[in-house]
Order: C-alpha cells, then sequence, then structure tokens
C-alpha cells in the first residue's frame, strides 16, 4: 500500500494540476480548431479544479484527524467517497 504524508500528498496535487495547465497549453498550441481548444481547456480545467480542491480537502481531514487522535475512527471525504481512518493509538 503507497503511504503518503499529508505534505507530500499537497506536492503530488499540485504538481498534477501544473502537469494539466502546461498539457493545455501544448494542446492548445497542437489543435487547429477552436472548439477542441475550447473543450480541452475546460476538461483540463475541471480536472485541475477538482485536484485542487481535493488537496485543500486532504489538509482539513489531516487537521480532522489531529483533532480526533483516540477516538476509534475518522471519516474523510476524497473525492465524493467516504474514506475511515483508524485514529486509535497503538
Amino acid at each position: 500500500m503507497l503511504a503518503l504524508t499529508v505534505d507530500s500528498a499537497k506536492n503530488i496535487a499540485i504538481a498534477v494540476v501544473g502537469v494539466f495547465v502546461i498539457t493545455a497549453i501544448i494542446s492548445a498550441k497542437l489543435m487547429a480548431s477552436v472548439t477542441k481548444k475550447a473543450i480541452m481547456f475546460l476538461v483540463l480545467g475541471a480536472l485541475s479544479l477538482g485536484v485542487y480542491t481535493q488537496r485543500q480537502a486532504l489538509e482539513s481531514c489531516a487537521e480532522k484527524v489531529k483533532n480526533d487522535v483516540g477516538t476509534a475512527e475518522t471519516t474523510c471525504t476524497f473525492f465524493g467517497t467516504d474514506i475511515r481512518i483508524n485514529t486509535t493509538l497503538p
């Protein structure tokens, strides 16, 4: 299983947003049709926004987990999926 720290996950999210932006710029240079460019910009913009908002949700979830240490579990949401996190100390 892949284990990430909150900081590394936030950095990965920023990198993914950067990749989407660069892909949008490159695709705009390569595509001839204005309609295709607009659709590609909208799709990549939506993906970038989704990744960025999930980055913020990850940050708030980490804070929630930090505050709930010692309880049985904490539930966070990631892309609409509930994720249960065990917060009991060993």
